[in-house]
């Protein structure tokens, strides 16, 4: 939309294009008349704009412009100044230009780069976690370097199921697979028990919930029913509600273990503070876990609706 200009933005002519975006004629827009076309909040912008226009020579404003139907859009306006032989401004020619869909994908972007901060700032947070919690119970740099490495792996793969979380939503079930599957080449399928619906996981649980599995299934196949062939782990969940509030319950059986009487006495390790202190606090989830010479059973009762007002996902 064009229009010509003297003075500090007194309109002397405007486009048919603005008639029919508006629906004021030339007339109409004349003088300061084209303001009543502004959104009321950007009108000062308007005047401030062109207080400074002569000083800096140009005009430069986006500003929120009504149709004929009352909705608005944003529009860019800028105008360039036309000089005598003096160098002295004699009038203005300007445009506005629609720009309503770019300042929504830039509105988009500024949520999309937030989050992504976000969720880097607390994906290193995890990562600072694993590697403070693994290198207290290491007894060496060796020990240390494949610990970590494999929570660390444990970590990728749930950040690979996030990444296509919008189109195909993580599954507790599809949560566990993939764990136990990291453990070996399917030798393990005759000692491994799944049962359970297919309950839909929140992305901003399943981080934590996907390095619990991790602790749970790394220490049956070290120490657990998975270390020798007579052992047997049953791994079953279900949903319930209390007070109207849906909640997921994941029983965790290992029975068949060799368990060394020195293990029962350690002190509580990653998995175990994992399970205990830092599910409840991230979700919400009720947690307990019992470790016997001969089984070993953990219960996660976790809340399926948002835990946190911000959890906008699952």
């Amino acid at each position: 939309m064009i229009w010509r200009a003297v003075g500090v933005g007194s309109w002397t002519w405007s486009s048919p294009q603005w008639w029919r975006y508006t629906g004021q004629t030339s007339e109409d827009s004349s003088g300061s008349g084209w303001l009543a076309a502004v959104h009321p909040d950007d009108r000062a912008i308007a005047r401030s704009s062109w207080e400074r226009a002569g000083a800096i020579g140009e005009f430069h404003a986006d500003l929120r412009i009504a149709s004929q139907d009352g909705s608005y859009k944003w529009f860019q306006t800028r105008g360039e100044p036309i000089r005598d032989d003096a160098r002295t401004i004699i009038e203005w020619i300007g445009t506005s230009t629609d720009v309503d869909d770019l300042r929504q994908l830039q509105a988009e972007q500024k949520i999309l780069v937030a989050e992504l901060q976000h969720r880097t700032r607390n994906l290193i947070a995890v990562v600072h976690s694993i590697f403070v919690q693994t290198s207290r119970g290491c007894a060496s740099i060796n020990d240390l370097r494949d610990r970590f490495e494999d929570r660390l792996a444990a970590l990728s793969r749930v950040q690979g199921l996030l990444s296509t979380s919008e189109h195909e939503p993580i599954t507790l079930r599809r949560l566990i697979e993939m764990e136990l599957h990291a453990l070996g080449d399917g030798q393990l399928e005759s000692q491994v028990v799944l049962s359970g619906p297919d309950t839909v996981v929140r992305s901003s649980t399943a981080q934590t919930l996907a390095l619990a599995v991790h602790e749970l299934s790394t220490n049956a196949l070290k120490y657990g029913a998975l270390s020798n062939q007579a052992g047997m782990l049953t791994i079953d969940w279900y949903e319930y509600a209390t007070d109207s509030q849906p909640w997921l319950c994941l029983t965790w059986r290992e029975t068949g273990l060799q368990v060394p009487p020195e293990l029962l006495s350690r002190p509580s390790g990653y998995g175990k503070i994992l399970i205990e202190r830092a599910l409840p606090q991230q979700t919400g989830a009720r947690t307990k876990m019992q470790l016997g010479a001969d089984g070993m059973n953990c219960v996660i009762d976790l809340p399926l609706k948002h835990f946190q007002q911000d959890d906008l996902h699952g």
